[in-house]
């Protein structure tokens, strides 16, 4: 099997294994956790976030919505240009943030800890390089 078809089979496995231990408990997905993630860095305009997760306009809106209907974010519209929005985590936002990525590392944590420091080493490099490649497109 070459390495490409490996990865393709290993990599939803990943994704199986790991989500559910760190999104399982919530009412979180991934793509939700990471939207989240981006707006809670700073505000951020809809657009802006449609590029960020590499959407079109209107799925990024709905799954916004989606956020905004669960009470995580709200959107402000900008004083000077009415058509952009800015989007912002609530009290609630942050907290439910605070709370998932603090659980996120420990299960993250969990599993590195039963690897030796030269295999999470590996892991890390290994994803470096994917992201970097993938980052040239």
């Amino acid at each position: 099997m070459q390495p490409y078809q490996e990865f393709s089979e290993l990599f939803p496995q990943i994704m199986v294994l790991m989500g559910p231990k760190i999104y399982g408990e919530s009412d979180v997905t991934a793509q939700q956790f990471r939207v989240l993630r981006i707006i809670g860095r700073g505000p951020v305009t809809v657009g802006e976030m449609s590029s960020h997760i590499n959407s079109k306009l209107p799925a990024a809106a709905r799954l916004l919505r989606r956020l905004e209907e669960k009470g995580w974010i709200h959107k402000k519209q900008d004083e000077n240009d009415r058509r952009v929005h800015w989007l912002e985590l609530t009290q609630e936002g942050r907290k439910l943030m605070e709370s998932l990525e603090r659980h996120r590392d420990r299960v993250i944590k969990e599993v590195f800890d039963r690897m030796s420091i030269k295999e999470q080493e590996v892991v890390v490099r290994g994803i470096r390089l994917l992201l970097r490649t993938l980052a040239e497109d």
